[in-house]
C-alpha cells in the first residue's frame, strides 16, 4: 500500500522540525573568515560565495542569518557592508538563496544579475542596475562575461506563484573562469562546460523526492566529471538543516569521491583559483 503524499509531508516536517529544535540547544559555530585575495573563492556558507576574478568581486546568493525558525549552524565574521562588491548574482527566489535582510547591506549601485521573475522585487528594494538573464544569454562588460545556463530546478519563492526560472552562471574574466551552479538536480546540460572551478551544490538531497530538484554528492561529482573543469568546490551544506541528509554523511561521501580534483573547504575559508 502506497503511503499518501500528505502523510509523507507530515512525517518529513516533523523530523525536520525536531532536528532544528535540537540545534537550538547547541552553540553556533563561529569561524573567522580568511582573507579574500585576487583570483579566489571565499565560502561564506550555504550558497553564498565571494568570487574575486582579477580584482572584480562577485557575490552569489547572499544569506547570512537564520531562515525563520531554521537556525544557522555556522557563522563567519564577514561583513557585506565592508566588501567592495561589483556584481551580485542571484540564481533563484527560494528563501535559502534570496534573503532581503542580507540584500539590505549591499550597495544599491552594483550590477545585479537575476533570473526571470526576480527583477521587480530587487528594483523595489532600491537596486538600480538589475539585469535579467535567460538561458544562454550573456552579460558582458570590459571586465567580465557572465553567461546564464538553465539549472534543473524551479525558482518560485511561494507555492501559489507560477513557475520561475533558476539560473546557473559561467563567470569569465580575461584569464580565469568560475562556474556557479546554484541549485540543480542531476542534468546533462552542463556536459562539456569549461572553467577553472565548478562551484557545485552537494546538500539537500533526502528524502528521495528532493532529487527532483537537488543533487546528491555522487550526482554533483558526476556532473562535474562530465564538464571540462579543473576543480570542483562543493557548497550548499554545513549551514542549515533543510532536509533529511546529514552533513557528516555528506562530508564522508565527498572524501570518498575525491580523486584530487575536488577542493573541500570549511565555511569562512578561501581557495585560490589556479
Amino acid at each position: 500500500m502506497t503511503t499518501p503524499h500528505f502523510i509523507k509531508i507530515f512525517g518529513y516536517m516533523y523530523q525536520l522540525n525536531k532536528r532544528n529544535f535540537k540545534a537550538y540547544k547547541r552553540p553556533v559555530i563561529a569561524h573567522k573568515s580568511q582573507a579574500i585575495v585576487e583570483n579566489s573563492i571565499h565560502w561564506v556558507g550555504h550558497a553564498t560565495t565571494v568570487i574575486n576574478l582579477e580584482g572584480k568581486v562577485i557575490l552569489t546568493d547572499p544569506v547570512l542569518g537564520n531562515l525563520g525558525y531554521i537556525k544557522r549552524l555556522v557563522t563567519t565574521d564577514i561583513d557585506l557592508r565592508n566588501l567592495h562588491i561589483d556584481y551580485l548574482l542571484l540564481t533563484h527566489g527560494h528563501m535559502d538563496h534570496l534573503n532581503y535582510n542580507a540584500l539590505s547591506l549591499i550597495n544599491k549601485d552594483i550590477i545585479v544579475i537575476v533570473a526571470r521573475g526576480m527583477k521587480t522585487g530587487l528594483k523595489l528594494r532600491g537596486f538600480k542596475n538589475v539585469i535579467i538573464l535567460k538561458s544562454e544569454e550573456v552579460y558582458k562588460d570590459i571586465h567580465l562575461e557572465i553567461k546564464c545556463i538553465q539549472a534543473n530546478h524551479h525558482g518560485n519563492r511561494y507555492p501559489w506563484v507560477g513557475y520561475r526560472d533558476s539560473n546557473s552562471y559561467l563567470i569569465s574574466s580575461k584569464n580565469k573562469s568560475v562556474f556557479f551552479a546554484g541549485d540543480t538536480a542531476h542534468t546533462n546540460i552542463y556536459d562539456g562546460l569549461k572553467s577553472d572551478v565548478a562551484i557545485m551544490p552537494v546538500g539537500c538531497y533526502k528524502p528521495d523526492d528532493f532529487l527532483k530538484m537537488h543533487c546528491s554528492p555522487e550526482q554533483s561529482f558526476n556532473m562535474f566529471k562530465r564538464m571540462e573543469c579543473k576543480m570542483m568546490l562543493p557548497i550548499h551544506y554545513k549551514t542549515y538543516i533543510l532536509s533529511q541528509d546529514d552533513d557528516t554523511e555528506t562530508a564522508v561521501t565527498l572524501e570518498k569521491l575525491n580523486d584530487g580534483s575536488m577542493k573541500i573547504i570549511n565555511i569562512g575559508e578561501t581557495v585560490v583559483i589556479e
